[in-house]
Order: structure tokens, then sequence, then C-alpha cells
């Protein structure tokens, strides 16, 4: 019995000093360097060469800082009897222009296969209104103390909700033809690290996941817009 109760407590103070070591090894300070360095350092820039005349874009989200992303660490605690659960989680919240310079070169990119012809020389204006733009980095260790104790963990990068919201007005002069909301849904979910995936390669893929889902989500919206157009 006194065996058990030393056993458990060796346990407990691995964990608790994984906490202490994870915490350490991976900080919001850290995380917010890496992602900046993943769009070297600045914002994406919008190719206003290639914006059609017939679109203007405004922001309902408009932001000025020059910061890349904000990191924010929390750590839960669920200490049971027979059984813990430890949660690390970096949530990570990405500068909303990097998403609406995606979403503007992409519509600039595909606008001549179709949406310019739709327009007929009328003027169409967007207003962003919403962009997907977080996600998590999580850790979750489980332990459940029997004879012996047993633990595992999963770590994984889990996408926050949100959509891509866009309203629309097409113009004619100074008279409003048509007007309207769109919204396309996010469809990325979680994804799992790899065996001896660390946590820069995990989070370069899914910021590439992240730039690819977006012009994804853009194509969409496109392609609702010139029905309703």
């Amino acid at each position: 019995m006194k065996f058990c109760k030393t056993r458990k407590l060796t346990v407990i103070i691995f964990l608790l000093c994984s906490i202490v070591f994870l915490s350490s090894c991976l900080t919001s300070k850290k995380m917010d360097a890496y992602i900046s360095e993943q769009y070297n350092n600045e914002i994406p820039r919008v190719n206003k060469r290639k914006q059609p005349a017939e679109i203007d874009y405004t922001l309902a989200l408009p932001s000025t800082s020059s910061t890349i992303s904000a990191t924010e660490s929390h750590t839960k605690i669920l200490p049971l009897i027979v059984y813990w659960n430890i949660e690390e989680r970096q949530t990570c919240t990405l500068n909303s222009r990097i998403a609406t310079a995606n979403f503007e070169n992409t519509i600039n990119k595909i606008a001549g296969r179709g949406l310019n012809q739709k327009l007929s020389g009328n003027k169409l204006e967007l207003t962003v209104q919403q962009v997907p733009s977080s996600f998590a980095l999580v850790d979750k260790t489980h332990a459940i103390w029997l004879i012996y104790a047993i633990h595992w963990e999963k770590v994984y990068i889990e996408p926050q909700p949100g959509g891509l919201v866009v309203s629309y007005k097409l113009f004619r002069n100074d008279s409003t033809l048509k007007s309207g909301l769109i919204t396309v849904k996010r469809t990325e979910r979680n994804k799992n690290l790899r065996f001896f995936q660390s946590w820069k390669s995990a989070v370069t893929e899914h910021l590439a996941d992240y730039d690819n889902d977006v012009a994804a989500m853009t194509q969409q919206f496109v392609n609702q817009l010139m029905q309703q157009l």
C-alpha cells in the first residue's frame, strides 16, 4: 500500500513537472514570434493592380495593428481521486487583415472567370463582416489511478468556430440594384499531431491549410454571389 502511494505521488510530481516544462518550452511569445516569421513579419499585401475597376472592398472589422497574431495561454487541471485531466491550450488569434488580403487577392484573381461579365459594368461593393482567424494548439494529458498509474497524451490543432461573412451591394450610378449577405462556413477540423511532429511543424501546416481554406471559402462566396446577382 505504501508502494502504491509512493508511486502515485511520483506520477503526480511527474505530471506537474510536465506542465511547468511544457509551459516554459512553448509560451505565447514564442508562438507569436514563430507565426510572424511564417508571414515574413508583415501582413500580406493586396495586389491593387489586379483589382477590377467595378469592385470596391470595405471592412467592417478594420485592424490598424501590424501585429501578426496574439496568443493566450491557458491551463486547466481536473484532479479527481482516480482520474486527472490536464489541458494546456495556446489560443492564437491572427490579424484579420491576413484573411481579408487573401479574400481580396483571390477575388481579383478569379473575377475574370465570370464575375466581371455578370456585373455588366455595374459597381459592386463588398463589405467583409467576419473572417475565420483563430485556432488553438491543445495538449491534453489523462491519468487514471489504479494499482498503477496509467496516463496518455493527445496533442492537436483546433480551429476555432467562425466563417466568412460578406455583405454586398450592386450599384448602377447611385441606385442600388441588389444587396444581400452571404455566409460561408469554415470546414477545417481538428488535426492531431503525428508521432514526433514538433509544434512548429504542426503550426506551419495549419497556417498553410488556413490560407488555402480562406481562398476556397472565397471561391464558394463568389459562386453564391454569381447565383444571386
